[in-house]
């Protein structure tokens, strides 16, 4: 079985990227995930370090100091460098100005409302990492 290298959870909520990293856990599909309550760590990672290229990131929305959209604007600016790596957008708000807003990118494909459950993991895994 084919196995996602390397996963970044950004969610300031621990108990949520405790359950996010357990379920991919138990879905055997990744191999190390890193957990960050904050974008800023992740993003100073991005900056610094060449070699730091996550696969997955899963990006809560709704964060103090600098939120999901914010995030995804800094991202964009680094994309060059990081052709691979899929930014999923995480949110708990089931808010349609949200979703209006979003505009799916390449390196941004998906909108998903929280909870994930390994139903959601499985289709992301078959779509984007399963493709000949």
């Amino acid at each position: 079985m084919s196995r996602i290298n390397h996963t970044i959870l950004i969610d300031d909520n621990k108990t949520t990227n405790f359950l996010n990293k357990y379920l991919m856990l138990k879905s055997k599909r990744f191999k190390r995930i890193e957990e960050f309550i904050n974008g800023h760590t992740v993003l100073e990672r991005f900056e610094k370090d060449e070699s730091f290229e996550p696969d997955i990131i899963f990006l809560d929305i709704d964060m103090p100091n600098i939120n999901g959209w914010e995030l995804l604007e800094r991202f964009e600016k680094l994309y060059s460098k990081k052709v691979k790596t899929k930014i999923f957008i995480l949110s708990s708000s089931i808010n349609k100005e949200y979703s209006q807003v979003f505009k799916p990118k390449y390196f941004a494909p998906e909108y998903l409302i929280k909870p994930l459950n390994l139903t959601i993991i499985e289709a992301l895994y078959h779509k984007y990492y399963l493709k000949g």
